[in-house]
């Protein structure tokens, strides 16, 4: 018994947990239009979406009878059987969500959820079979395979009807209404507006109230009865309200419209999502509480239990929605979440999250070229029409310190399609996931709009692609690691509770300080570009810190490939290519926002702008050479060549000595931007070049006298020759700095 009630009480933290990281990976269905553009501020955003969440929560009863047995056939197992499937699917769905946060990327919660259940109730069902001697066509009877594929086939199915969906409507509401909002709102604003109203008040009679504790059986059915009614009073009240409200003020119906469907796209996300997180747990604490009070061995129980209607207590969901509401508030990992799908759909250009990839050209390289032959047969009037609705206006943009990355009209519409096509879906009983409909409906609005530019269509592809091939690797992991933890729980029993528990702890723990740490390396640049203008100081400033960093991390490089070469060790070799990552990523940081940076400076800020350029030039040469050594050194020891003779080691230590000396002055020099040790920087930079310049004279007179061999002189001419650039690039950066604030003192 103390056993059991150890994993009941390990399955609600697990329920609080899933509830967090859950939360963390779906906020972004209901938060990233409102985010994206800028409809209030962040904090009445997350008002809005709290009060929807809590709402949803208390309609989610219904489905909860989904992880129950809408999977598989509880009254095929025993009680101790089915805690092990309930133990194996929370401990891995916990790790797997969380995963997914760290990386940034949405995943469907339901998909998780379906999968991990039929891996371990697969595994249990199988072994279970073996231990009684049973036929193995019993198998069939136990899962509901069926079931578990129209689920999943509905749900990708999804993916392209969502994406199409959002792309037609949006690019025909954005020839209707054009980038001018302000003067087409007032001709089909009201007619818009409730449109839109409705469809989403319609969305929420069909999603959100079915199953809920906020209405009775009686006033559901009256409600279905009397749809259109409802439906057609909305319609004609919100034109009537939006028509009166833009005549005799100035405001904005697609911010209301935007408000409502957060708040709409909140209580659907809890009210269906929420068994995801915590209707595995709420089951185990049926079953648990049912096997108790039996008095029989929980060997020979059966959950036959499990098939009964059993209502969860409101003060349960109500707990559940508060710990929810507080996720949304406190995590970080769901604004990141929600970053990488407002980046792939913003409509400007910057940073862009993801590299390309072969198949994302290929799609990209195909779309223009039909692209080009449609343009080509249409006539040319009509084209030219559609590109002055199309066309973007340059507007000012004095005053605003944060451009949205899109802009309500299709905040709206992305809201609007979304509700549409889940309340439509949940209406004929096809399943669907909220984050795949939401995901693409945003995708295909964001193309639509010409978001997808030359500049970035690739990479916003490859994003696409890439969180598309996220949430199929979640059907394949999920289910394989539920199977994998349900076998090693079946063997194992108690013990090996306490083993999956313990790592899954350390997991979490280890995921969280990384990305703190993640978080924190990112955050100064990240904000000094949320500036609408960058001072000539500012941008000193960051340029100073990009040099510092750089020319530290090149010396730690440096140091490595010494280590590496003369003790030929794998792990300093290791440690050598990882370093060399480090300094290529910040290397590329620097690359991606030397052009914003520029573009954002003050006016009368060409001279900094040039020392940008130039210092980011000077970075690229130190780089490359720090990258020939280190590749020579690899290549050197991978290869088994010879080591370096001691003569040549003294030297390598000679000079890792006095350059590490060099590297300091400057560093110091440019971080404080004082300029006060000039004299003693070019006494160290003569030293070491002429310390430099000796050595390779040496190095020519062993080779010219035949004393070393071929791969040894390759290298250590190398070395030579490289370092002597990367002192001599180091003092051009240096001097760059100097006078550029010697210029300013003038």
């Amino acid at each position: 018994m103390l056993a059991f009630q150890i994993i009941i009480g390990l399955l609600v933290l697990l329920a609080i947990v899933d509830l967090i990281v859950g939360v963390s990976n779906d906020a972004v269905n209901f938060l990233n239009s409102a985010v994206g553009s800028k409809v209030a501020s962040f904090r009445m955003i997350l008002i809005i979406a709290s009060a929807g969440v809590l709402v949803g929560t208390l309609s989610s009863n219904g489905m909860m009878q989904i992880a129950r047995n809408g999977i598989f056939q509880p009254e095929f197992f025993t009680f101790d059987k089915v805690m092990i499937i309930f133990l194996a699917v929370m401990l891995t769905d916990v790790i797997l969500l969380d995963i997914y946060n760290s990386l940034g990327l949405p995943t469907s919660t339901t998909v998780s959820l379906i999968f991990e259940l039929l891996g371990a109730s697969f595994t249990v069902g199988v072994l279970y079979v073996l231990e009684q001697g049973k036929p193995f066509a019993e198998l069939e009877t136990v899962l509901n395979y069926r079931s578990a594929l129209t689920i999943i086939g509905g749900i990708f199915f999804s993916v392209l009807v969502a994406f199409v969906a959002g792309t037609v409507i949006h690019f025909f509401s954005r020839l209707l209404f054009t980038f001018k909002l302000k003067k087409s709102l007032k001709i089909f604003g009201p007619a818009f507006s409730g449109v839109a109203v409705t469809i989403m008040i319609y969305f929420l009679l069909i999603k959100g109230l079915e199953g809920s504790a906020l209405v009775s059986m009686s006033q559901l059915s009256w409600i279905q009865q009397n749809t259109l009614l409802i439906l057609g009073i909305s319609f004609v009240a919100f034109f009537l309200a939006t028509f009166f409200a833009m005549r005799f003020s100035e405001i904005n119906p697609l911010k209301i419209i935007v408000l409502i469907g957060t708040f709409a796209l909140a209580m659907a996300f809890a009210g269906n999502d929420l068994v995801n997180f915590i209707g595995v747990s709420v089951a185990a604490y049926s079953a648990f509480e049912a096997w108790s009070v039996s008095g029989v061995a929980a060997d020979a129980f059966n959950m036959n239990v499990l098939n009964e209607q059993i209502a969860t207590p409101v003060w349960f969901l109500l707990v559940s929605g508060a710990i929810m509401v507080a996720t949304l508030w406190l995590s970080a990992k769901s604004r990141k979440v929600t970053e990488t799908e407002v980046s792939l759909g913003r409509q400007d250009e910057g940073d862009e999250k993801f590299t390309s990839n072969p198949i994302a050209r290929w799609l990209v390289g195909g779309a223009i070229f039909f692209g080009s032959k449609f343009s080509n047969n249409m006539p040319r009037s009509w084209l030219q029409n559609m590109e002055n609705r199309l066309r973007q206006p340059k507007e000012s943009k004095k005053g605003k310190s944060v451009e949205p990355s899109f802009d309500l009209l299709r905040a709206a519409v992305n809201l609007v399609v979304a509700s549409a096509l889940i309340a439509w879906g949940t209406s004929q009983k096809l399943p669907l996931s909220t984050t795949f409909v939401s995901f693409m409906v945003a995708m295909g609005s964001s193309f639509a709009d010409q978001a997808w530019g030359r500049e970035s269509a690739v990479y916003r592809v490859s994003g696409v692609l890439q969180v598309i091939g996220g949430w199929v690797l979640t059907a394949f992991v999920a289910f394989a690691g539920s199977a994998l933890i349900a076998l090693f729980l079946y063997f194992t029993a108690f013990a090996g509770v306490v083993i999956v528990a313990c790592i899954t702890l350390v997991l979490l723990v280890y995921s969280q300080i990384t990305f703190k740490r993640t978080q924190q390396n990112g955050a100064r640049a990240d904000n000094l570009l949320l500036k609408e203008t960058i001072t000539v100081r500012e941008l000193l400033e960051q340029s100073k810190l990009n040099a510092a960093e750089n020319l530290l991390g090149i010396e730690r490089l440096l140091k490595l490939c010494w280590d590496a070469l003369v003790s030929e060790s794998p792990k300093k070799l290791e440690a050598q290519r990882k370093e060399v990552k480090k300094v290529a990523a910040e290397n590329k940081r620097i690359s991606e926002k030397i052009i914003r940076y520029i573009r954002k400076t003050e006016k009368g800020g060409l001279p900094a702008g040039r020392l940008n350029l130039l210092v980011f030039d000077i970075l690229q040469d130190l780089y490359q050479s720090s990258s020939l050594i280190s590749d020579s050194c690899s290549e050197h020891v991978a290869n088994f060549h010879p080591t370096p003779r001691k003569d040549f080691q003294k030297m390598l230590e000679s000079v890792q000595s006095q350059s590490g000396n060099y590297f300091s002055i400057v560093r110091s020099e440019i971080s404080g931007l004082s300029f006060n040790k000039s004299k003693e920087e070019e006494i160290s930079f003569q030293q070491l070049k002429k310390f430099l310049d000796s050595c390779l004279d040496s190095e020519i007179l062993r080779i010219q006298q035949n004393e070393i061999n071929n791969k040894l002189a390759t290298l250590q001419t190398r070395i030579l020759l490289e370092m002597t650039d990367i002192i001599e690039s180091t003092q051009r950066l240096y001097h760059l700095y100097k006078d550029f604030i010697m210029g300013q003192g003038k």
